[in-house]
């Protein structure tokens, strides 16, 4: 019976420490789980901010994708409206071209294609008359006193007059009997500017804006007669070698280099009267239209309409005529083309300032002759006086 007892005893106390032993243990539990809740719950919580951050840059994105592609959208079609418009643009201006375009003129551009021709010939051909460039005359004297040495101012006055007396000799010298003058049919042509704007002739005559060659020559001599009819005299070898005679040629060139300025503007301009190579097929251009070749046969220079060949002047005339001046341009024009009062306008006026443009350019080309002229007087009368001194010194020292 004892030994139950404590039997018993034993097994209580057992389940008692068992007990105990299951409270400790609970507790850890429950610390694990709260644990795990607590860190289960943050990782949802930072995984649902993720979510709502990517979603909200996804929203960010596809609004911008939508504003792009609106952008584009916009932009195309502003694009497509303004192609549109310049496309109706074109075709408004195409229609008004045709219009109030003129009728087919094969010499409406031809001018302008054989301009540079005319330039660079009378370039050239004004280049030739300085000393021995080469352009020759038919007058043994006028070739002389253009390509030779200079003689003294006796002897190159004493030229002056044979060139004058062989060719250009007036009614009055021929009425008075001077020795050496027959009738002329370019009378006073070497001491008349005539010849060097309109053409050497007969007093009356109209203008020939194409020289030949005896105008072109006499051109020269008027050029000669009115810039330097008596130039420095060259001097000898002999003369040369000296300190004075250098001093002399030094003098010298200093004058003929204001000289050759005035030279040149008259140069340029009998050039310009002169035929270039080319102006045939020109004339044949313009007589293919019936307008511009009327105009032509009413204002062409006699060498033109006899030789076929024009000069830069007579085609910078033609040009600048041809239609403001042309009464059959203006019939052609109002009775072949259909275009509006403004258009039609707007031509005419344009045509017009045309022409007086070209009246104001013809003037300065006097002009620029005139200012040549002056200061070739100005340089005689400044330069010369001490120049003529100096050749005085050198023929005091009797070198030879």
């Amino acid at each position: 019976m004892k030994k139950i007892v404590s039997l018993s005893a034993l097994s209580l106390a057992t389940l008692m420490s068992s007990s105990s032993a299951y409270a400790v243990c609970d507790g850890c539990v429950v610390s694990a789980v709260e644990l795990a809740s607590t860190t289960i719950t943050g990782a949802i919580t930072a995984l649902g901010s993720s979510l709502s951050t990517i979603l909200n840059e996804i929203d960010t994105d596809v609004a911008s994708i939508g504003s792009k592609v609106s952008d584009s959208l916009v932009q195309a079609a502003n694009t497509q409206r303004e192609m549109a418009l310049e496309v109706q643009r074109q075709q408004e201006m195409d229609q008004v071209a045709r219009e109030t375009e003129l009728p087919i003129d094969p010499c409406a551009t031809s001018s302008s294609n054989y301009a540079m021709q005319a330039v660079h010939s009378a370039n050239t051909t004004a280049s030739s008359y300085r000393p021995g460039g080469g352009a020759s005359v038919s007058s043994a004297p006028l070739s002389k006193a253009l390509n030779g040495p200079a003689p003294s101012v006796e002897a190159s006055r004493r030229a002056s007059t044979a060139i004058h007396q062989a060719k250009y000799c007036s009614a009055v010298e021929v009425q008075l009997g001077y020795p050496g003058c027959s009738t002329s049919t370019m009378p006073d042509a070497d001491s008349n500017a005539d010849s060097l704007f309109t053409g050497a002739g007969m007093p009356g005559k109209d203008a020939d804006l194409t020289f030949t060659k005896d105008q072109e020559e006499v051109a020269r001599a008027y050029a000669r007669m009115s810039i330097d009819p008596n130039p420095p005299e060259n001097i000898s070898k002999a003369e040369a070698t000296t300190e004075v005679g250098k001093l002399y040629m030094a003098m010298q060139k200093a004058y003929q280099a204001n000289m050759t300025s005035a030279q040149k503007a008259m140069n340029d301009e009998i050039a310009s009267h002169m035929p270039f190579p080319g102006s045939a097929q020109l004339i044949q251009d313009i007589n293919q239209s019936d307008a511009a070749a009327q105009y032509f046969n009413a204002t062409a220079s006699s060498v033109a309409k006899s030789t076929g060949t024009m000069s830069l002047a007579e085609l910078e005339d033609f040009e600048a005529g041809r239609r403001w001046r042309n009464p059959y341009w203006q019939i052609e024009f109002a009775t072949l083309a259909d275009p509006t009062k403004l258009a039609r306008e707007q031509l005419f006026v344009s045509a017009f300032m045309a022409d007086i443009q070209y009246q104001q350019f013809q003037k300065s080309k006097h002009i620029d002759v005139m200012l040549g002229q002056i200061l070739a007087a100005l340089e005689r009368s400044g330069d010369r006086p001490a120049l003529e001194a100096q050749l005085q010194r050198v023929r005091a020292t009797n070198a030879r």
